[in-house]
């Protein structure tokens, strides 16, 4: 692994060392560096590597150091790029500060900061937006389809992966977010209902037909059992699982009132209590686990350190969902498709708020995102947003209420439609318009409908999960993240710190083909029947390939056909059909030659020439 190493402020430090060994970081130090950079890279499953190879998602890991005394800063928010080496390249400086003002990614950099939005279909597909690319041509960068719909969907960001969760077949499937590549995690499972990702890179899954909790290694190799003691082993007693804001544990409960908490390095069973059956829990950082007894119109905050006391709070209302706000103070309770919500304080342990949504509206999420509660109706077209600092005072504002211009009923569907999207910000589903409008303190008057949003896919967008790929700080001065490159040969990693803190290159080689110049694709389209007839309806079949004849897999894409000899023009768009082909119904006006060209450009792609299709009367 080469070397490369960096001072404050400075360019690239030309000094370069000869690897020593698989695992050893790339790493340097200048008599005068303010600040040292180490990198290595390793497998998905954590396993020193010598070179990633192209095409090959991989594990890159920063340790950054002061030069003088060793010891790892705090702190710190590294933003970071990767380019090929070229001749022509400016300067690592240069380049960083370009990268970062702009916030633009050219051809051929792989960017590792911002964000990923996986979307799932009500039609089973699954899509990977990366919102930086949603002003080109296309911005979705991988895609999937299940047979169908999963029970359950889950994220995991260190591993860039979403889980997917099949009961009836007894299995977990990941849909990798930079490849689309479907793998299994683990089959033969009893009913499994759940799946999490821990901090540790390890898989915990709730299999509710033999109440116990499945440790997936990162490895892939199946691990501890943990049994659930108490209950019958059916799988009509759904387990789930929570995060808790602890290191190192994971929250879980069943439906009839077991709530546990797993050491995940143990890995045990650490704390358990019984009650009445649970609708929902949520576990909060501070040892506090609160939850809906089903039926009790109230409810019950329990204490890590006294589970056998729990303090009922009466809330009024038969709630079956919860959410807590990220500081653990506030918790909203309500019932998709009911219009009446509560929040309750916590600290406080007590109901500060309990009101609805407009005349006729019904309730169908709520989430806090930021210093704002949102919440959701449920036929998607209005959002009312409350600042979370004025409720339960009696001279609170009156909500926001935000309409949502492609609002459509929601009924009979469940998923998460509001995700944070950063600290401030929420990301909140259009189902009817397939995008994701962008909420924050000052984003609307009345009920004008915000102007920022993302193109989520092609589908009707049932479930959306945000996954940060930026780099993860998971100690003082390490940071990790996953990435993929497109072509061998010798890249560069670009890092900075921001305006007079860090800035570095470190180069590494890459197993593969190198890059071309030809980096092109082709569009091949071909008639259902076997010729084009005007004025009647034609299925058109279409291939998208790359430079070396390998499919590019898209869920969806948009083309625009055009007569040759007449003004007459139509976009048309194209799904994947029952036989996973990409398709489309085209009705051709008059016989001729027309010319058909895709609206949305592969990423890091470009179109040899477009199809041509001809005519007959």
């Amino acid at each position: 692994m080469v070397t490369g190493v960096s001072k404050r402020g400075s360019v690239l430090w030309p000094g370069v060392a000869a690897v020593l060994a698989a695992a050893l970081p790339a790493t340097g130090q200048p008599a005068d560096s303010g600040l040292v950079v180490e990198m290595t890279v390793r497998d998905r499953a954590g396993e020193a590597l010598r070179t990633p190879r192209s095409r090959e998602p991989f594990r890159l890991a920063l340790k950054i150091s002061d030069a003088k005394t060793g010891q790892q800063p705090t702190g710190l928010r590294p933003a970071a790029w990767i380019r090929p080496v070229a001749a022509d390249n400016t300067s690592c400086t240069d380049t960083a500060r370009a990268l970062r003002a702009t916030r633009g990614t050219p051809r051929g950099v792989m960017d590792l900061n911002g964000e990923l939005i996986g979307v799932l279909n009500d039609d089973a597909s699954f899509g990977v937006v990366d919102r930086r690319l949603d002003q080109s041509g296309a911005n979705m960068i991988a895609a999937a389809t299940f047979e169908r719909l999963p029970d359950a969907i889950a994220f995991d960001r260190a591993g860039l992966r979403a889980l997917a969760v099949l009961t009836g077949e007894g299995r977990i499937e990941a849909v990798d977010l930079l490849t689309g590549e479907r793998r299994l995690v683990a089959g033969d499972l009893a009913a499994p209902t759940d799946v999490r990702a821990s901090a540790a890179g390890n898989l915990w899954i709730a299999e509710a037909g033999r109440d116990t909790f499945v440790e997936v290694k990162p490895d892939g190799t199946v691990g501890t059992r943990l049994a659930l003691a108490g209950g019958p082993g059916a799988a009509e007693n759904r387990l789930f699982l929570r995060e808790t804001g602890l290191a190192g544990l994971v929250g879980a409960y069943s439906g009839d009132g077991r709530l546990v908490l797993i050491d995940d390095l143990a890995p045990a069973i650490v704390w358990s209590a019984a009650g009445p059956p649970v609708a929902d829990a949520r576990f909060i950082g501070n040892g506090t686990v609160v939850v809906l007894p089903s039926g009790r119109k109230a409810m019950d905050i329990r204490y890590t350190d006294d589970p056998g006391a729990p303090l009922r709070i009466p809330i009024g209302i038969d709630a079956t969902r919860l959410a807590v706000s990220e500081d653990g103070r506030l918790a909203v309770a309500y019932s998709p498709g009911e219009p009446l919500f509560v929040v309750v304080d916590l600290a406080a342990s007590r109901l500060i708020e309990a009101g609805h949504l407009q005349e006729r509206m019904a309730v169908a999420e709520a989430a806090f995102v930021g210093s704002n509660l949102y919440i959701l109706s449920e036929d998607g077209g209005a959002v009312a947003i409350f600042e979370t600092a004025a409720l339960g005072r009696k001279d609170r504002p009156a909500p926001r209420i935000v309409g949502l211009a492609r609002g459509q009923p929601q009924a009979g569907s469940a998923g998460t439609r509001i995700a944070p999207l950063d600290a401030s910000r929420a990301l909140v589903v259009d189902r009817g318009g397939a995008i994701g409008l962008i909420l924050h303190d000052a984003m609307a008057i009345g009920n004008v409908p915000p102007e920022d949003y993302v193109r989520l896919s092609s589908g009707v967008p049932l479930s959306i999960g945000v996954i940060d790929r930026s780099l993860a700080e998971i100690a003082p001065g390490r940071f990790e993240t996953v990435a993929r490159l497109e072509a061998g040969g010798e890249h560069e990693l670009i890092v900075t710190t921001g305006v007079g803190g860090l800035t570095t290159c470190i180069r590494f080689d890459v197993e593969g083909d190198g890059a071309r110049n030809d980096r092109v694709f082709t569009l091949k389209a071909f008639p259902r029947d076997g010729t084009y007839s005007a004025n009647r309806p034609e299925t058109v079949d279409f291939e998208l390939r790359d430079g070396e004849g390998r499919e590019i897999a898209v869920a969806g894409a948009r083309f625009l056909v055009s007569s040759l000899q007449s003004s007459w023009t139509m976009p048309v768009d194209a799904r994947r059909g029952r036989d996973n082909r990409l398709e489309a119904e085209i009705r051709f006006p008059h016989p001729g030659l027309f010319s058909i060209s895709p609206v949305d450009i592969p990423q890091a792609f470009d179109l040899r020439e477009p199809a041509l299709a001809q005519v007959s009367p």
